[in-house]
């Protein structure tokens, strides 16, 4: 299982100094635009930008343009959770991208049911952000079980100093 582009390397302190408990060697030469989810995050974003600037009249300004923030901090979220070296960093990073797809969910039907997007917009839009959904499902469920790891390898190593 990939660590998703990080390095990662744990020194544990013994008797003899130092020594590698754990190392975790991610896909070398994996960079953000290899992503899967940052691509569709992006492209997300992109196509809402698309959808809502033809409706971005004077009188619905602030709705389109909070939208399409949305969209970006979401992507630009995904982003900073790539650039997290710390599962529990990068967690937190995938958990607020996720928390502003479902804005982002929230006001897309907002724009559908103020009819600033048509019905097939909102299907193609909503699909789309399903499938982020999902892909950042992965990678939230990766992590949680890289973080309880880490946690139990932790209270087993303080268990054994302490007998």
């Amino acid at each position: 299982m990939a660590h998703y582009g990080l390095v990662r390397i744990t020194l544990q302190r013994n008797d003899d100094g130092l020594s590698v408990r754990s190392a975790n060697l991610a896909s070398m030469g994996l960079v953000l635009k290899d992503l899967r989810v940052w691509q569709e995050s992006v492209a997300l974003g992109a196509e809402v930008i698309r959808a809502l600037r033809q409706a971005n009249r004077r009188e619905i300004k602030a709705v389109a343009e909070h939208t399409m923030l949305t969209a970006l901090v979401m992507a630009e979220h995904v982003a900073e959770g790539y650039g997290r070296y710390e599962p529990d960093e990068q967690r937190e990073m995938y958990r607020m991208a996720r928390r502003h797809l479902l804005r982002l969910e929230t006001s897309l039907a907002i724009a559908r049911q103020a009819e600033l997007i048509t019905a097939t917009q909102h299907a193609e839009l909503a699909a789309r952000a399903q499938g982020v959904n999902r892909l950042l499902s992965g990678f939230l469920v990766y992590l949680d079980r890289q973080v309880g790891a880490e946690r139990s390898d932790v209270s087993s190593d303080s268990a054994r100093v302490h007998a």
